[in-house]
C-alpha cells in the first residue's frame, strides 16, 4: 500500500511541481521550490484520509475555473481554505480530488490532468 510520502512524490513528478510538508501533516503543492513565506506559489494540498483509505488533493476553485478543470473534481467545498463560508465570496472555495489507494488509476490521472492545467495559472 502506498504511503502519503510516496504518493506526494509520485504526484509532484507527474504534475511537474514541488511539495513541502506542512505543520498540519499535509503536503502543500507549489510551483516554486522555495520556503519563503508568500513566495511559494502554493496551489494545492494533499492529505491522507485513513478512514476512506484514500488520498485527497485540494486546490482553489478559482484556479480550476481559470484552467477549465473544475468539472473534473469530485466535490466543491465552500470556505475550505481557512475562510468562513460567510466571508468566502468565492476566494476560499475549494475543489477536491479523491484518489483511492491502489485501486483507481483513472482517478489519479484525472487529478494529474487538472493539476497540470492549474499550475500554469499560479503566479
Amino acid at each position: 500500500m502506498e504511503s502519503l510520502d510516496g504518493f506526494v512524490d509520485r504526484l509532484s513528478k507527474d504534475v511537474k511541481c514541488y511539495y513541502h510538508l506542512c505543520k498540519s501533516k499535509k503536503y502543500s503543492l507549489k510551483k516554486i521550490d522555495t520556503n519563503l513565506r508568500g513566495r511559494m506559489g502554493v496551489f494545492g494540498w494533499v492529505e491522507e484520509k485513513k478512514r476512506n483509505n484514500a488520498f485527497e488533493v485540494s486546490t482553489y476553485k478559482k484556479l480550476g475555473d481559470r484552467s477549465d478543470v473544475s468539472h473534473l473534481a469530485d466535490r466543491v467545498v465552500l470556505g475550505m481554505h481557512y475562510v468562513s463560508k460567510k466571508k468566502d465570496g468565492g476566494e476560499a472555495t475549494g475543489i477536491v480530488f479523491c484518489i483511492e489507494k491502489g485501486i483507481i488509476e483513472r482517478d489519479y490521472q484525472r487529478a494529474v490532468q487538472a493539476l497540470r492545467a492549474i499550475v500554469q495559472f499560479v503566479a
